[in-house]
């Protein structure tokens, strides 16, 4: 084998020449060039693939959704939505300072209770793409945290776009509004960051004592919120009125002087959306003239956001030094203790716990080493064995898709009972409300619980169970590889989620009928439907990902837009699913004899609701068999 450079003249021969492409990349300046390069062509790359996607008939129906919600969106936002009563704009106000507010803390607990991926150990969301653009950059720390915060504008601006549809009639100027609600999105973004670093930057033990406090402050309010609402509500009110009371007493905490206090950066934005002046700016400009007012406005949100991107850049700083500081001294204690081969109690995982037998064993002679091989080889075998005990539990390869997401419930088991602990809770809430004066609201409190139910099952189950083709873009391919045909392989997807959703909907409904006087056929009934609406829900949520697939994480219009599409259809199915079963219950009993109008109701009404989950449930079979990874999977 030659080699390449035998003569100081043939490596001169081939010594690397920048090329006039590559050299144009040393003339820029300054890090924020480089990043707006790389951002306006991976903009223009993503307009070019959203146009080819619009245009090819594989993405047919996703366009076809995507353009229909729009235009159905604008539609009623200018004819429905005009012709509603004005509501006080400084209730908007409110609500984008206070309300804003109340997100935050929401977030903060999340966060604080989230648990990070050992790939992912901060809130600065980083593909393998953007690590190689941005993160392997010639440019500082600062501004990979900028451009992390910049890449939410377009669907900032999105989200802002779609709210003044709605809240246009509302306010004086649209410009006003738009420019307010966009600032409010914007701020709210930074204070979560800013937020989510200080959370990055605490110790195991500090992050114990603020869970715990979450806790204590959570069923504080929580308490407060159900008794405020108990003496607020009129005696003998139904469930409607205690709703609407909680919302309002949700309302009056968003504007109370302590929120307000902690919403001052968001104050500026949300005054400028409702057009309305601002102390201190009333003290020596004319409350007349509204424009320079809202110029002034405009002026302090974008000096409160650049204050906001100065405290994320020195909070990111400290909080990088304090995770090394704690690394640092979590790896003294180790090579404290690695003599004695034992780890430090609650420190480190089972790698380290590994890592320090291992290193114990190293030291050992060389009986103890063969000893060591020869046990591990038995356990091997026994293991090996063991395996083969529960080969016939895979005969079935569907088996192998139910272990996978066991495993992963197993996992997150504690967050899985908190996700169905609290809507249980809310949907029985009607029926522990006081007695007096509520007779003949047995009628109504039932059909809240039932709403309660359906609204859970739809809502809430899907977010809470992301276990499916969901759970993340990149494994498609993996399941792909997987001896199953379509229809076993989407039936192995929904079955975990649909069952913890069905357990969920029967622990509730039993509760619920020992507390209530309901026939039991009604019962019955229920206990049949609504393992359809779970599967119902879970197919369309799923068909839904695979007509416009996403990567974790992903920030951008087709977002916003999937959102609203899943919205939709869910609104869709509450509104129509009771007027319809309505209309065959009045055309059974107009029809039919009294004999049989029972019997033919209940198992037509079955019959309806298990047709259309099966019917979402072939979409779903169709979305996957037409689903290419090669094609389909959009970039990083």
């Amino acid at each position: 084998m030659s080699t390449t450079f035998s003569s100081p003249t043939s490596h001169e021969a081939t010594t690397w020449q920048p090329s006039t492409k590559i050299g144009s990349l040393g003339a820029w300046k300054h890090p924020l060039e480089t990043i707006w390069h790389l951002e306006s062509v991976r903009t223009s790359y993503r307009w070019h693939r959203f146009w080819d996607r619009i245009r090819s008939p594989r993405q047919a129906a996703a366009s076809f959704l995507a353009i229909g919600f729009i235009l159905l969106y604008l539609l009623a936002g200018f004819t429905v939505l005009s012709r509603r009563d004005v509501v006080d704009p400084g209730r908007l106000q409110l609500w984008l300072s206070g309300g804003m507010v109340l997100y935050t803390l929401y977030h903060s607990i999340k966060y604080l209770w989230a648990s990070r991926p050992v790939d992912a150990p901060t809130c600065v969301v980083t593909t393998p793409a953007m690590s190689l653009w941005v993160g392997g950059g010639p440019m500082s720390r600062m501004f990979v945290v900028l451009h992390d915060v910049a890449r939410v504008v377009p669907a900032t601006i999105m989200k802002s776009l779609l709210l003044c549809v709605v809240l246009w009639r509302d306010v004086p100027n649209l410009f006003s509004l738009w420019m307010g609600v966009f600032l409010a999105l914007f701020t709210l973004e930074w204070m979560r960051r800013i937020v989510s670093h200080v959370i990055d930057a605490m110790n195991r033990r500090e992050k114990k004592f603020l869970q715990t406090a979450s806790l204590v402050v959570a069923f504080a309010l929580v308490a407060a919120l159900g008794l405020q609402t108990i003496n607020e509500t009129p005696p003998g009110g139904d469930p409607a009125m205690y709703m609407s009371t909680a919302i309002s007493e949700v309302a009056l905490f968003a504007g109370s002087d302590t929120v307000q206090w902690l919403a001052l950066p968001l104050q500026p934005a949300s005054h400028l959306a409702v057009s309305q002046p601002m102390w201190p700016f009333t003290q020596f400009i004319p409350a007349a003239w509204m424009p320079l007012h809202c110029l002034a406005l405009l002026f302090s949100s974008i000096a409160t956001i650049a204050l906001l991107s100065v405290s994320l850049i020195r909070l990111d700083d400290w909080s990088i030094q304090r995770r090394h500081a704690s690394e640092q001294a979590l790896l003294r204690s180790w090579n404290e203790q690695a003599p004695t081969g034992i780890p430090p109690g609650n420190t480190f995982s089972d790698a380290s716990a590994v890592s320090a037998t291992s290193a114990t064993q190293n030291n050992g002679s060389s009986l103890n080493k063969n000893s060591s091989f020869n046990s591990s080889t038995k356990n091997l075998a026994a293991r090996s064995r063991e395996i083969e005990s529960y080969r016939p539990l895979f005969t079935w390869p569907l088996w192998g898709i139910v272990a996978r997401q066991l495993h992963c419930i197993r996992r997150y088991r504690a967050n899985v009972l908190v996700s169905f602990a609290i809507p249980m809770a809310v949907s029985l809430s009607p029926l522990l409300m006081p007695s007096e004066g509520l007779v003949g609201q047995a009628a109504k409190q039932w059909i809240f619980v039932i709403g309660g139910i359906a609204l859970s099952s739809l809502l809430l189950a899907p977010p809470a169970l992301q276990i499916d083709f969901r759970r993340d873009l990149k494994r498609i391919g993996l399941l792909r590889s997987f001896p199953l045909t379509a229809s076993e392989m989407c039936a192995g997807m929904l079955s975990v989620p649909v069952a913890i959703t069905i357990l969920f909907q029967w622990i509730t409904l039993a509760v619920a009928s020992l507390i209530a006087d309901v026939p039991a056929a009604q019962v019955g009934w229920l206990a049949v439907a609504f393992p359809s609406l779970a599967v119902l829900t879970f197919a369309i949520e799923n068909s839904l990902f695979l007509a416009f697939p996403h990567q974790i994480h992903d920030q951008g219009i087709a977002m916003v837009i999937r959102a609203k599409i899943t919205f939709l259809w869910k609104g869709l199915v509450l509104a129509f699913v009771p007027f319809v079963l309505f209309l065959w219950v009045t055309a059974c009993h107009s029809l039919l004899p009294e004999s049989i109008v029972l019997p033919v109701a209940f198992t037509g009404s079955l019959i309806g609701c298990w047709t259309c989950a099966l019917a979402a449930f072939g979409i779903l079979v169709g979305c996957w068999k037409r689903f290419d990874p090669a094609i389909d999977t959009p970039p990083d």
